[in-house]
């Protein structure tokens, strides 16, 4: 008979979770899962032979490819078809992408760092990419100028501040800005686009690494995991790295012909939580909220073996106290609480958090919307509480993410003070402005005659190093 339908699979589980009470805690078990691994894949230039090339691939990605869009699903895009400084590996590591591998020299203070780019890198119209380019897409943040380069070629990168993590600059979520439209710099150029429903990637002919053995990778937009797995099975996708839902790894493994690679949580940048606008519901209602969830009982309960809860980061474990209380606070209260509809657990957790609240006469209206218009709330604080899928790059870049709170702190993070760190994380904790949720643990499936796919939970899509793909 096998496994459930993951739609079958989450509706009896529902009606147990919001039935009866559970057990279960995931915090730390999760990554001691046998089978689990954390493949290190090569650097973006490495030459691979006796790989044959041509054919296709269909990834499936739960968030529009748009390579135009500010979102998380236009990052993945454009970290395929524009260059970027270093590409993150499967265990966190910076492997160099345009700058020459063993170039970067860091200057003792950290306030600058200078490395040659990779000889012959090229845009799609022939034109060198060159500092230049750093230049025109610096964030001025961090980047106070950009220098050179010298008679030995050898670009420098003053920072506005102290900063260790400047590997994640160009790098990850951001890439070199193209000199005009339509010019590309990664393994890949947008070959065609179908807005909502997905992006056709060619091989770049300038790139300056190995290029890509497939004639063709298309990122295909499928947001339903119960539609991506069905897609799977029927061999209409040969790719899916599907968020979290109960039994999915088990359910991924089913499919004839499918192999499945997973990766450990702590390895991974894909996270959920609980976000408040800062100038919207008062510290006793946040709090309130906050009380209307079970975080172990959720996690451990329905994402067993999927994600872990998760407790703070940069290796702390400061929300470790945190559970479930009295919601009184928000009686007859009103609170807006959007939702990502791609994420499959998040109407699960607010049904729950409303039946909390419900016995205190107060109501948490929901405002569920795709994936890219709710980054867009968020973003423009548009909202009271927000439920929402997120991503970091292996170095958290804490002004990016909490800036706007408490900036003076989060400059200090960023310049490796974990003093500062471990102040704001409390700032965050004890004014109920951030309630982390859980890690996702990372998978990726594949079908039989596609290879080299591999996990990457510091990827931005199952498709991140599509250029190393071959048919068999």
């Amino acid at each position: 008979m096998g496994p459930p339908r993951p739609v079958v699979a989450l509706a009896l589980l529902a009606a147990a979770w919001l039935g009866a009470a559970c057990s279960g805690d995931d915090d730390a078990g999760l990554d001691r899962q046998a089978g689990a691994s954390t493949t290190v894949a090569p650097s973006t230039s490495t030459t691979s032979t006796g790989r044959p090339r041509g054919g296709a691939a269909v990834v499936a990605v739960w968030e529009e490819p748009d390579p135009a869009a500010p979102t998380l699903g236009g990052a993945a895009v454009r970290s395929l078809v524009l260059p970027q400084l270093y590409v993150a590996q499967p265990d966190g590591a910076w492997v160099p992408s345009l700058v020459e591998a063993g170039s970067e020299r860091e200057a003792p203070d950290l306030g600058s760092v200078s490395f040659v780019l990779v000889r012959g890198a090229a845009w799609s119209d022939g034109s060198p990419i060159t500092a230049n380019d750093l230049r025109r897409s610096a964030d001025p943040r961090f980047v106070a100028g950009v220098d050179g380069p010298d008679a030995a070629g050898r670009v420098t990168v003053r920072f506005t501040q102290r900063l260790p993590g400047w590997r994640r600059l160009w790098s990850g979520v951001d890439s070199v800005a193209p000199p005009a439209p339509g010019v590309w710099g990664g393994p890949f150029v947008v070959a065609g686009r179908t807005p909502g429903l997905e992006v056709v990637l060619r091989p770049n002919p300038e790139w300056h690494g190995a290029a890509p053995f497939l004639d063709e990778v298309r990122l295909q937009l499928v947001p339903d995991v119960t539609m991506a797995l069905q897609l799977f099975e029927r061999g209409e996708v040969d790719v899916v790295a599907p968020l979290p839902f109960p039994a999915r790894i088990q359910q991924l493994a089913a499919v004839d012909g499918a192999r499945v690679e997973t990766g450990r949580a702590s390895a991974s940048g894909w996270w959920t939580g609980l976000l408040f606008q800062p100038g919207g519901l008062d510290g006793e209602d946040r709090r309130a909220v906050v009380a209307s969830i079970d975080r172990r009982q959720f996690v451990g309960s329905l994402l067993k073996d999927e994600a872990r809860v998760l407790d703070g980061f940069a290796g702390s474990r400061t929300w470790s106290s945190v559970g479930p209380g009295d919601p009184g606070a928000l009686r007859d209260d009103v609170v807006d609480l959007v939702g990502m509809e791609e994420e499959p657990l998040t109407g699960l957790l607010q049904r729950s958090m409303q039946l909390r609240v419900r016995g205190v006469d107060a109501r948490l209206e929901l405002r569920n919307a795709e994936a890219h218009i709710v980054e867009g709330w968020v973003a423009a604080g548009e909202y009271e509480a927000a439920v929402v899928a997120t991503f970091d790059s292996p170095t958290l870049c804490w002004l990016c993410r909490w800036g706007s709170i408490d900036e003076e702190r989060a400059r200090r993070a960023d310049a490796g003070d974990a003093e500062a760190a471990a102040e704001l994380e409390t700032r965050l904790r004890d004014e109920a402005l951030l309630l982390p949720l859980w890690r996702a643990r990372p998978v990726v499936a594949w079908l039989a005659g596609l290879s080299g796919v591999e996990v990457n939970g510091y990827g931005l899509s199952p498709a991140w190093n599509a250029e190393q793909w071959w048919r068999e």
